[in-house]
């Protein structure tokens, strides 16, 4: 155990807007900061210890920062205002109450995942081999895709002062999405399948496949043959793709230039703390994109908890070489089927084990759940 970890509160703006006992709350629980979502996915998010709601429905993805029309015009991808839900200037406005309460903040800004967003442009969203869209998934192998990132990014930083930013969906989702009453668990897919039905065959990302020489039919064929058949066999992508390597090679060429230009325009800016949701597993899609080869380019990178909970020295010790030196992050979520128990004796090493801790979520938990959370980073600090 160490005697400092940085820890931050992952939150929306509603979690302080209209709440006097906010900061309390988390510098009561052993962190010293917090990370705003400020361009952020639908939600229906519960707000047990808000003393004037219990509910906020944010019904689409949104922009908490003033949608700008002098920033937006001319560009077919535009964020919309959640102002419908939280007010105008939420960001900002929240972002001031942490602030003057004497906490650090960051902007939490998911880059690629929005449905409202995706679905006027269906072109420009991960198309799997099936030839169906997902919506929710902006595919980042499109230039106006990275544009509208880079200017999410740049909008946001210019609505508050800001201590760092972290970045969500900084790459390609795939097929698992948890959001408009999801009901594909009851398929059974492996790992494999999921893998697979990730794969995108969007116009951008076909036209890179056949500029690289991969036989793009071949590849639908071969995923469509795969998908729910059970190989022992088979259960890497490789073993069922005879072009692996170049659909490989597309999503991490688009990723890199996603990343590239999102911290490009952050640094611009004079953020000098970027930290980004990261997988070490090269053909990781969603929230926690397959980063670790570009590391050296930010200064943290966010692993899922479930990377850390319970993990041992020498898988440890293996993230942080794949890192080369960059600064370990997790992401630990408090919600089910995590209990105050489990929380309380499985957190305490694995928060212990990073170089920072963001707790998932302020807002959202009881308060048994947010005391669980409070003692087990205290108890990362004092061993």
């Amino acid at each position: 155990m160490r005697e400092k970890i940085d820890a931050l509160w992952c939150a929306y703006p509603w979690d302080l807007l209209g709440d006097p006992s906010v900061v309390e709350r988390v510098t009561d629980s052993g962190a010293s900061g917090v990370a705003i979502a400020a361009a952020y996915h639908s939600v229906r998010a519960a707000t047990p210890l808000h003393p004037t709601h219990r509910i906020v429905d944010a019904a689409h993805a949104a922009l908490y920062a003033p949608v700008r029309e002098s920033a937006w015009a001319g560009m077919r991808l535009r964020p919309v205002s959640g102002a419908a839900w939280a007010g105008d200037d939420a960001f900002a406005r929240a972002a001031s109450i942490a602030r003057e309460g004497g906490l650090s903040v960051e902007a939490w800004i998911v880059l690629t995942h929005s449905s409202i967003v995706g679905s006027g442009a269906p072109d420009l969203c991960v198309t799997s081999a099936y030839d169906e869209t997902y919506p929710y998934a902006l595919c980042p192998s499109s230039p106006e895709v990275r544009a509208y990132a880079t200017r999410l990014v740049e909008e946001v930083i210019a609505a508050a002062p800001l201590d760092g930013v972290m970045l969500e969906a900084c790459g390609s989702l795939g097929v698992d999405h948890l959001g408009h009453h999801e009901k594909t668990q009851g398929a059974d897919w492996s790992a494999l399948d999921s893998a697979l039905l990730s794969v995108c065959f969007c116009l951008a990302c076909v036209d890179e496949l056949g500029r690289i020489g991969a036989d793009v039919d071949r590849l639908r064929a071969q995923i469509r043959a795969a998908i729910g058949v059970q190989h022992a066999s088979k259960t890497r992508v490789e073993d069922v793709l005879s072009d692996a390597a170049a659909v490989l090679a597309v999503r991490t060429s688009a990723r890199h230039e996603l990343l590239g230009a999102t911290v490009a325009a952050a640094r611009r800016a004079g953020i000098r703390q970027i930290t980004v949701h990261a997988s070490p597993d090269p053909w990781a899609t969603g929230p926690f994109s397959a980063l670790f080869d570009e590391a050296g380019s930010v200064d943290a990178l966010v692993l899922p908890g479930n990377e850390l909970l319970g993990a041992s020295a020498e898988r440890l010790a293996e993230l942080r070489a794949l890192a080369g030196g960059t600064p370990l992050a997790g992401y630990f979520a408090a919600l089910p089927p995590e209990t105050p128990a489990t929380i309380s004796e499985r957190w305490p090493a694995a928060i212990a084990s990073v170089d920072r801790a963001y707790l998932y979520h302020l807002g959202l938990l009881s308060a048994q759940r947010l005391s669980a959370v409070g003692s087990a980073t205290r108890s990362a600090r004092v061993g």
